[in-house]
């Protein structure tokens, strides 16, 4: 009878403690799930902040050159490369004096327009220069965008129609305006923004805008020379194109750029003897001929100053 009892007592634990062991494994179930849960949410939490980080730095980049690099054509001869030659452009008369080579940006949109709308690939100075140096090119219908002196109106109006109609420029400094912080003239800030936005590049326009053939030898290489070191620690770049104010160079002038480091040249339609037509390598690479833009320039006069190059390129294929 006591044995059957003790049986009965030692029956009674085991089904006493067998749902407490239970209960016991579910609570460390439970536990181990929250604390696994818990490990893995900071990691979810970086992964989506990458993931947002990422979309804001391509959201950021978006403004920069982002057309895509077209399949260039191969020439049988030397490209044609049409270089337009532009100054200011605003309509605000307290920032800059009405003159021929104060454009309208009207004016100036309309241009772009024109060349949208007609197929012409602005070109950057690298793809320029490749442009004048080989037998290859983008397109046929090609324009060169250049711009002298540095005004602030390269940064006020040229700067957000080139992003909107996404075309490349390049712009000449005169270096001295710059440092000493002149009226109506870019900042080091605004030329480092627009150069890092991959529209627009930069080269020498001199130091002080002198007329180079009137110089002597020494004075035209302290404007060539200290006016590239300007532009190289600046930028961070290593200058090689120089535009001659007023078209003003001689012989002096086109020894010491090749000297310096220099290896495109820019004249002056009108002056000196340039005569405006299409630029292409057997005409020189420092004597690079351009197409002056004045405020009397409309979309179709622009349009007629391309279309012989144009014609030839295509031809040349």
């Amino acid at each position: 009878m006591k044995k059957r009892l003790r049986r009965k007592k030692k029956s009674y634990k085991r089904l006493f403690i067998l749902p407490i062991l239970v209960l016991l494994v579910v609570l460390l179930g439970i536990i181990a799930f929250s604390q696994l849960t818990k490990t893995k949410a900071p990691e979810q939490q970086n992964a989506r902040s990458m993931s947002q980080a990422k979309s804001v730095k391509e959201e950021n980049s978006s403004e920069k050159s982002s057309v895509a690099t077209p399949k260039w054509l191969s020439a049988k001869n030397e490209n044609q490369l049409p270089i337009l030659m532009f100054h200011y452009v605003t309509s605000d008369e307290d920032q800059l004096p009405k003159d021929s080579n104060n454009i309208d940006v009207t004016t100036f949109e309309n241009e772009l327009k024109a060349l949208k709308e007609q197929g012409y690939t602005t070109v950057s100075a690298a793809d320029a220069q490749r442009v004048l140096t080989t037998k290859e090119k983008p397109s046929n219908k090609l324009v060169w965008l250049t711009f002298d002196d540095g005004s602030v109106t390269m940064y006020t109006r040229i700067f957000p129609l080139l992003k909107k109609y996404q075309m490349h420029a390049t712009s000449f400094i005169i270096t001295s305006f710059v440092d000493n912080g002149q009226g109506g003239i870019l900042t080091w800030e605004q030329i480092k923004e627009m150069k890092e936005s991959g529209w627009v590049d930069f080269g020498s326009h001199t130091v002080d805008h002198p007329d180079l053939g009137t110089q002597t030898l020494e004075a035209q290489r302290s404007e060539l020379a200290d006016s590239k070191a300007d532009l190289d620690k600046n930028l961070t770049q290593k200058t090689n194109m120089i535009c001659y104010p007023a078209g003003g160079y001689n012989q002096n002038t086109l020894d010491l750029s090749t000297e310096l480091g220099y290896q495109y040249g820019f004249l002056d339609p009108g002056r000196n003897g340039a005569v405006a037509m299409a630029a292409k390598e057997s005409d020189g690479l420092l004597t690079l001929p351009r197409f002056r833009m004045m405020d009397t320039t409309s979309a179709e006069d622009m349009l007629q100053m391309l279309q012989p190059a144009a014609t030839y390129n295509e031809q040349n294929n």
